[in-house]
């Protein structure tokens, strides 16, 4: 039988025979390989909430132990990765992980324990143990079209990758323009790809006034490139996955004239309404910038929901090991956060398309997108 090497990282040590005065938390998340830039952005998040919380001494008397397993976003090793931190006695799992390995442990939580997934691609079954903090892909393909529509145009050009998260894109784009009766021109690309300049000429025509990738990960450099290779004016759209200050630097000397993103509105707050989401939000980004020397982004915003709905059934579940009393929990209260998070018995995603802004990058900080020109 294969044996899987695990790569333990990030995680909070407590002493040898203190597990049953501890909440195990286990976290799956890609931390090397293409995805790692998810993977390590939603794991400092987790490392960050842990700190804080033991820093003030626990939950309802025990403190938390964070174990984190490197998926490498390969399916097979995030199912061993979940089965061992099930065998372990986890409290609750951290899907922080793409689209794929997201898939394959859904089917090991059926039972519990609950599956925390910050991913817009997965949308859990409302019978299941799984809880999604994020708009689904949906929801922030409806937010781009609600973006175009504001702006009178009705067509867009959209450049896919070949994987499970880019096919859920695609699903989601043909849906949303098929609906509302506007044009979607459609390349696909490859992961390994290093040029992008013929998937680009496919969809960016003089009448396509918005480029969308929905490339997430390292390779979308590849696609900025190739459109600034092309000189093309339109402004580029790229996945929320790739908003973060990293991505920034590495197309700094080849971004394009307008570079635009989707995120929660938590990204930019004060265009929150609710005072305590707008302290929320503003209090996170403070609390992240000073613990990493980085701006937050999207993927860490969705990490911050993630452990509030954690920290709020740890809190307020008398037993959190019962996993049908969280589940009800969790469908029948509104979690604050830094937007807050509504579940349902019949719905387990806990934001949809009024919560989705589109940003658009100005200097080193992202603002509201102004209109197309």
């Amino acid at each position: 039988m294969k044996r899987f090497a695990f790569l333990l990282a990030g995680a909070i040590a407590l002493p040898v025979g203190a597990q049953d005065k501890t909440w195990l938390i286990g976290e799956v998340a890609p931390l090397t390989g293409p995805a790692a830039t998810v993977g390590t952005r939603l794991n400092n998040v987790s490392k960050l909430w842990v700190e804080e919380i033991n820093a003030k001494g626990g939950i309802q008397g025990r403190k938390i132990e964070l174990t984190t397993c490197n998926d490498e976003n390969r399916p097979e090793k995030a199912v061993a990765c979940a089965r061992d931190m099930i065998d372990k006695g986890a409290v609750m799992i951290f899907g922080n992980s793409l689209t794929a390995s997201l898939r394959a442990i859904q089917p090991l939580v059926r039972q519990g324990p609950i599956l925390m997934i910050p991913s817009p691609n997965v949308v859990p079954p409302a019978d299941s143990y799984g809880f999604q903090v994020s708009p689904s892909d949906l929801h922030l393909t409806q937010a781009i079209a609600k973006y175009l529509k504001a702006n009178k145009l009705g067509k867009m050009g959209m450049v896919a990758a070949t994987d499970a998260s880019g096919e859920v894109g695609v699903e989601s784009a043909k849906k949303v323009f098929g609906d509302e009766k506007m044009e979607l021109r459609l390349a696909r690309i490859d992961l390994r790809a290093t040029d992008a300049t013929t998937q680009l000429a496919q969809v960016a025509g003089s009448d396509v006034k918005l480029v969308y990738s929905s490339y997430t990960g390292g390779g979308a450099v590849t696609v900025v490139k190739s459109f600034k290779i092309l000189g093309l004016p339109q402004p580029l759209m790229v996945s929320y996955g790739n908003m973060s200050e990293a991505f920034v630097s590495l197309i700094k000397d080849v971004k394009p004239a307008r570079l635009l993103g989707t995120s929660v509105a938590a990204l930019v707050p004060e265009l929150l309404s609710d005072p305590g989401e707008r302290q929320r939000a503003q209090s996170f980004l403070v609390a992240y910038a000073k613990r990493y020397q980085e701006r937050p982004d999207m993927i860490n915003l969705l990490g911050k929901a993630e452990v509030d709905v954690a920290e709020a059934a740890l809190r307020n579940v008398s037993n959190p090991m019962d996993f049908a009393a969280v589940k009800k929990y969790l469908e029948s209260t509104p979690i604050p956060s830094i937007q807050n998070q509504r579940f349902s018995p019949t719905n387990h995603v806990g934001l949809d398309a009024s919560k989705v802004i589109i940003v658009e990058l100005k200097g080193d900080g992202w603002v509201k997108a102004e209109p197309i020109q």
